[in-house]
């Protein structure tokens, strides 16, 4: 998507949207604050935190952007006592280099952006287009939820009072004790697009998704055959060989003698809401990896290597078995696996050549600040974070930093990530090493399974080389 793309996106999300802008160097903050204006419908600005509180509290904002270093408060604790008012509240931190100590307690108080300086005219129409955009669909699920639920009320009344209506509002069909649909409603036919004689004709299996399991309509079964009432998510397939996701009920129908006559399935479409909370899980999954690409622009590395080891990441653990519910966990939260790395001094980070001893000590140390900065979230995708953070660096074998973990008492998610981080790290040049050609990669991961690596996974590794390799060239620096 190119800048100007971007911008237009940015300027629909943004409508109605009110911003506090919070920097005590003048220039930056004028110059910054005409970027904003042309942006959302109204922006206040603070030179310091002081300022920026008590604007704060005479108005509500969509959206809170401030400095680090300012006088009389700084952004921190301007932020703290924001997030006390309001903890649902965005920002977006500016901060140089030399503030990155200010990480983890930003971090900790649920900061998730940020903008170094100086900042560039895309840099922050970028980051400001991923924030507005996941307020925008946050807002978007909440109000489609709540219309969601309140619609549901409404036509359960509806139903016990008016029957008729049902036909005209939901989607209906009735299924007889041999599982055939023998009515089917405008709304369900409008929806799947066949009509009423073909799904009778055709039967229920014609919309049966590959992505239902076997198990889940045996469940389904199981359940009405013991008359109790059905509830759940099904998606199904429409004739164009399109998808729709509905929620459903489904009651058992009784005559007077309490034996099934047959079944009443009212459902609602609610394919929208679905695809939103994808987009938000996208968007969760962006800021972790711009977040570790954060960390990485500090070791000179360049943003696809957090790109690439997600890849690799996601790809190991669907070969080891991983649902796919775990498989996107590891993918969004493998690019944090070195975000310790900021608590890491530049001397060490940087030095070109090999460490020394009293050196690599201080370097290993980046996987216990990891993990502290990322433990004491409550959020699953940070917790598998946390984990990967924390043993990356563990080796099969116990040889390991930074617990000496062995075998499957290291996490999976680490195992994964350790596997996929040095064969990337391998496969690309750094400040103390030329990149290997993929045939001294393999020999050197073969070398080391069942010491260094999990043996099934470079098991799997290598039964699977070219679409790790294809991943290298797709995301090649």
């Amino acid at each position: 998507m190119s800048l100007k793309e971007i911008l237009n996106q940015l300027t629909h999300y943004a409508k109605g949207m009110k911003v506090l802008y919070v920097e005590d160097e003048i220039q930056i903050r004028e110059n910054t604050q005409l970027l904003l204006s042309k942006i959302f419908s109204d922006v206040q600005t603070a030179a310091n935190g002081n300022q920026g509180l008590a604007l704060y509290q005479n108005g509500e904002f969509d959206l809170v952007i401030t400095d680090i270093l300012m006088p009389e408060m700084n952004g921190v604790s301007m932020i703290q006592k924001i997030k006390e008012l309001t903890p649902s509240q965005p920002f977006i931190v500016t901060s140089a280099c030399e503030e990155s100590n200010y990480l983890l307690d930003l971090i900790n108080l649920g900061v998730a952006q940020f903008l170094l300086k100086p900042m560039k005219t895309d840099q922050i129409i970028k980051i400001l287009h991923e924030v507005v955009r996941n307020i925008y669909n946050a807002r978007k699920v909440e109000e489609f939820t709540a219309n969601l639920k309140q619609e549901l009320i409404h036509q359960i009344t509806l139903l016990e009072q008016y029957k008729e209506i049902v036909d005209i509002s939901m989607i209906v069909t009735k299924t007889n004790l041999q599982g055939e649909i023998i009515y089917s409603n405008e709304a369900f036919c409008k929806t799947c697009g066949y009509d009423c004689d073909e799904i009778k004709s055709k039967g229920h299996n014609v919309l049966r998704h590959p992505d239902m399991t076997v198990e889940f309509y045996e469940d389904l079964w199981k359940t009405i055959l013991a008359k109790q009432t059905w509830h759940g998510t099904i998606k199904n397939l429409k004739k164009d060989g399109g998808h729709y996701i509905t929620d459903t009920t489904i009651k058992p129908i009784l005559d007077e003698f309490n034996e099934i006559i047959d079944f009443i399935s009212i459902s609602y479409d609610v394919t929208e809401l679905f695809d939103l909370n994808e987009e938000i899980s996208q968007t969760q999954h962006e800021m972790l990896s711009l977040l570790g690409e954060v960390g990485e622009t500090r070791s000179e590395e360049t943003g696809n290597h957090v790109r690439r080891v997600a890849k690799y990441s996601r790809l190991l653990g669907r070969l080891h078995g991983l649902n796919e519910e775990e498989s996107k966990l590891i993918y969004s939260a493998s690019p944090m696996h070195d975000i310790g790395k900021i608590g890491i001094p530049d001397r060490i980070l940087l030095k070109p050549g090999k460490l020394e001893a009293d050196e690599y000590t201080i370097m290993k140390t980046h996987a216990q600040v990891g993990y502290e900065i990322l433990k004491h979230s409550k959020r699953s995708l940070l917790q598998a974070a946390a984990v990967i953070a924390h043993e990356h660096h563990e080796k099969w074998d116990g040889s390991g930093y930074p617990r000496s973990l062995a075998g499957e008492d290291i996490h999976i998610y680490g195992r994964i990530t350790a596997l996929a981080d040095v064969f990337d790290a391998l496969s690309c040049e750094r400040v103390y090493k030329p990149a290997w050609s993929i045939e001294k990669i393999i020999e050197f991961i073969l070398s080391e399974r069942g010491k260094h690596f999990d043996p099934t996974l470079v098991d799997l590794l290598m039964d699977n080389i070219d679409s790790f390799t294809a991943v290298a060239r797709e995301y090649k620096d």
